[in-house]
């Protein structure tokens, strides 16, 4: 397992993540457009298109420094750890500020789906942990970050955008964030 703790071995890959990045980025930022009044001012879709993006700039942010040229691991490993304390800030942050808007019977099901997100950034920190260390894997804790990421987000873009054309503004309210209207 050589391979996962030399940077360089990597950086074929994280070309390709970087691609695939911003090309997610211009697609998600089409529907936001596209759907702009249904999305703004409801808690759960803000946080939607806010994981989105946020997402996929840890995914570029991550590429970037992978891509650096003859960076060593350890110095690779210290970018790593610093760059999943400053995510795990802000999306703590942001989660704990989408939970206080979001109506009390949906905030145990929102804190359900944030584990798959919050597990992409704690395996930051391990690949980090790792390359210092040379231990617990080093850079492969980064395939679950991509894949969590690239599907976290291609899945939080097709709900805004999708479910944004299917429903009135008002519909898809009443559907995604309050509870059901007393007949």
């Amino acid at each position: 397992m050589e391979f996962a703790y030399r940077p360089e071995a990597w950086q074929p890959m994280f070309e390709m993540v970087a691609q695939a990045v911003v090309t997610l980025t211009g697609l998600l930022f089409i529907g936001l457009s596209i759907n702009l009044r249904a999305i703004v001012g409801h808690p759960a879709q803000m946080a939607r298109a806010r994981e989105g993006l946020i997402a996929l700039s840890v995914l570029l942010i991550l590429a970037v420094l992978i891509l650096i040229p003859e960076q060593g691991r350890v110095a690779l490993g210290i970018e790593l750890l610093v760059l999943s304390i400053l995510v795990l800030v802000v999306g703590m942050r942001l989660q704990s500020s989408t939970l206080q808007h979001l109506p009390a019977h949906r905030r145990r099901a929102w804190r359900i789906r944030l584990i798959g997100l919050n597990g992409g950034t704690l395996a930051i920190t391990m690949a980090g942990a790792g390359l210092v260390t040379r231990e617990l894997g080093g850079l492969l804790w980064l395939v679950p970050t991509i894949l969590t990421c690239l599907l976290w987000s291609t899945y939080n873009a097709w709900s805004l955008v999708i479910g944004a054309m299917d429903m009135t503004p008002s519909r898809w309210y009443w559907r995604n964030i309050e509870m059901p209207r007393s007949r």
